[in-house]
């Protein structure tokens, strides 16, 4: 399975490629994803603001935000791609580019990607 984010402005277009690639049975783009927010929630919780924060490391925390794409993700194991859509991802760049290190350069990203979405058929009309 490998993860993939579609993140975007209101009116920018996300919606509409989640629409098209779910007509592909192996792809999995949820419209939605509760999986921004439950991120969200766990930053909050391991912040610098809870006073137990001092108790988890860099590598417990980034386990834990880890163990949120891995739970949310289970029943879609079968699909090849993942495609997680939340609008919250644009302000979590940073954050993704840590998680998962394909993202960090922007052309290593799209030649990563780039075989699978040539994957897609995707009849018009």
């Amino acid at each position: 399975m490998k993860a993939h984010f579609i993140s975007g402005l209101p009116r920018s277009g996300s919606t509409l490629l989640a629409a098209l690639l779910r007509q592909n049975p192996r792809f999995h783009p949820a419209m939605t994803s509760p999986v921004g927010g439950l991120v969200e929630r766990m930053l909050e919780a391991t912040s610098e603001d809870n006073e137990c924060s001092v108790f988890i490391s860099p590598e417990q925390k980034r386990a834990l935000i880890l163990s949120i794409f891995s739970a949310d993700y289970h029943p879609q194991a079968d699909k090849e791609i993942i495609f997680d859509t939340n609008r919250l991802w644009c302000s979590k760049l940073p954050l993704i580019r840590e998680l998962f290190p394909i993202y960090s350069n922007p052309k290593s990203f799209v030649n990563f990607l780039l075989p699978d979405l040539n994957k897609v058929r995707v009849g018009v009309g």
